[in-house]
């Protein structure tokens, strides 16, 4: 079984990286999904703010990069700490990532491969001392 310690600090600082810049995306939304919602209701004339399909639509955009993020920046720590890992949410994210080329793509496949390594999920320092 091969040493993949560091392996795993550097998916932990680039799930950092990567999903970091997700969350100051996530805000750029979650701004941009207000003036959007100031603007369809216009300055004077008080209608409903969610009534229309863009700002759903953005919402939920904001929602789900920020819903990666935070899942993204939660495997990196983990990874940086030597803690446990969950396996399924990391290769979710990995799969998810690949289309946003060349961060996320990237981090996708390095994700990939190194969960698919035997050993992945054994303590930072445990092969060193075998």
């Amino acid at each position: 079984m091969r040493d993949l310690s560091g392996h795993r600090t550097a998916l932990g600082f680039l799930y950092l990286g990567v999903h970091g810049l997700a969350l100051v995306g996530a805000a750029g939304l979650g701004l941009a999904t207000w003036l959007l919602s100031r603007l369809a209701t216009g300055r004077h004339v008080r209608l409903p703010v969610w009534e229309g399909l863009p700002v759903y639509l953005l919402a939920g955009f904001t929602l789900f990069v920020l819903w990666m993020a935070i899942s993204g920046l939660a495997v990196g720590v983990s990874l940086l700490r030597g803690g446990r890992v969950s396996k399924a949410l990391a290769l979710v994210l990995s799969i998810l990532m690949l289309p946003s080329f060349p961060l996320g793509t990237v981090l996708g496949v390095y994700s990939l491969w190194f969960f698919t390594q035997e050993g992945w999920d054994s303590e930072p320092g445990m092969q060193a001392a075998m």
